[in-house]
């Protein structure tokens, strides 16, 4: 036993070490990703470096949630770090080490995820059953996605990598795909992780409810309101499973709470630094760069728009700073990738675009009941609705990187947020990946 944890373990550090060799003058797209997976044992410590990328600082554990929470009109920038101003004032550098750092540890996510999907069916293991390597390449299958669209989301046309790299060659000459193409592609990912995977509970690991959740987001921002409604409904009606908390704050202050569908686990030896790093006071073990705006913390102190969601701030010495149970000493807080109860306001948009107004409101109230907020008795238009459920959107998911993309895909960010280039809607591709993977930049940039 001894000898097979210190092999697992090796194997994953040959993993995470791969993932690193990187020269500076070779496109993040051309990692040297040729691993090691030669039995069930390296596919599954594969499996697990994918994960340990996807929580990474430089990923979900930080970049990716302090990126998008400060492009959006809930987080304002207090600091001192010119990087992190750039998001806050919507004039981001080609150069900008967050946009690279973030890009990278996406790719590499990619990377690892390419390797298992092109290698575990070739694996020559016989307790290396057919079920274990299913999951395997539906986990990898819905990571992937997962990453592809973020990507979408942030930059747009961006180069889809399928194969697994093994040299610096590999995927040369790769060039940018448009958009509609990666979302047709992270639409096929699904539908093969939505096959492969098993149809059981694990709120830190996919499973066909990440995969069906997942779809459920994807087909809202693709305006596909009858997929979006019918995804929804699948996570929403399975209650066995699935249960909104009470109160509010339950979601988060209990790990793997039953309105969870996917969340990154932190511990104390992995930790998430977005909290403490970011947003709490130096005095208890922050740098207190990021800070509710007024206008969100004035939205969660009104008891019709915030209600219980005003756990989401506390003051002290007249400073109100943003919560979600942030842990200054531990940084065991969770990343909250997807639950039950954006999968409420999924449908009930999808719903209200379909002119299925009563239904939507229904759906809306739940929403608003469950932060003790009182119901909204009728709406008289399609507008409204949408205008609404935009409004609670952006209360009751504040923080979980949803606000920014909203803006967006529903045609408000340049009017709400002042952006006047709507080059500025997307990021930059890194000056290294543009200049050295002969990649098309953004326009704007």
């Amino acid at each position: 036993m001894k000898y097979l944890i210190i092999r697992y373990l090796l194997v994953s550090i040959a993993l995470l070490t791969a993932c690193k060799k990187v020269l500076d003058t070779k496109s993040e797209l051309y990692i040297d990703q040729s691993l090691s997976i030669v039995d069930k044992r390296s596919a599954q410590a594969a499996l697990v470096g994918a994960y340990n990328v996807l929580s990474q600082n430089t990923y979900q554990g930080n970049t990716f949630r302090y990126i998008t929470n400060l492009l959006s009109d809930n987080i304002k920038w207090v600091g001192n770090t010119p990087t992190n101003r750039e998001f806050d004032v919507y004039s981001v550098f080609t150069t900008n080490t967050r946009v690279q750092e973030l890009w990278t540890a996406i790719y590499k996510t990619i990377n690892i995820a390419n390797n298992l999907i092109d290698k575990v069916p070739a694996v020559n293991d016989v307790t290396f059953d057919q079920s274990e390597r299913n999951k395997q390449r539906g986990e990898a299958y819905f990571l992937r996605a997962l990453c592809y669209f973020d990507l979408v989301r942030l930059w747009r046309n961006v180069p889809v990598v399928t194969q697994p790299t093994k040299t610096a060659s590999d995927n040369k000459g790769i060039t940018n795909s448009t958009g509609e193409e990666v979302y047709q592609f992270i639409e096929n990912d699904l539908d093969s992780a939505e096959v492969l995977l098993p149809a059981t509970i694990n709120r830190n690991r996919a499973n066909q409810y990440t995969a069906k959740a997942l779809k459920a987001r994807m087909y809202l921002y693709r305006e596909n309101w009858k997929k979006a409604e019918e995804y929804a409904n699948l996570i929403i009606n399975d209650s066995a499973d699935f249960k909104l908390t009470k109160p509010y704050s339950q979601f988060y202050t209990a790990k793997n709470s039953t309105e969870s569908i996917f969340e990154i686990d932190y511990t104390i030896n992995n930790k998430n630094s977005y909290a403490s790093n970011w947003f709490q006071n130096p005095t208890t073990g922050g740098k207190k760069e990021f800070l509710p705006t007024d206008e969100f913390v004035n939205l969660l102190k009104d008891p019709n728009i915030g209600g219980a969601r005003s756990a989401l701030m506390f003051t002290v010495s007249g400073v109100t700073y943003g919560n979600m149970n942030f842990k200054i000493a531990t940084g065991e807080d969770q990343s909250y990738v997807l639950r039950l109860g954006e999968m409420y306001l999924i449908r009930a948009e999808a719903k209200a675009e379909q002119l299925k107004l009563e239904e939507g409101l229904k759906d809306l109230n739940v929403i608003r009941a469950r932060a003790n907020i009182p119901s909204i008795p009728v709406v008289g238009s399609k507008e409204e609705l949408i205008d609404k459920i935009l409004l609670e959107r952006r209360v009751e998911l504040g923080y979980e990187s949803h606000r920014w993309f909203d803006l967006i895909r529903k045609g408000k960010a340049q009017q709400v947020l002042g952006i006047s280039d709507a080059n500025k809607l997307l990021l930059p591709l890194p000056r290294q990946e543009v200049l050295i993977a002969n990649l098309t930049q953004n326009k704007g940039y």
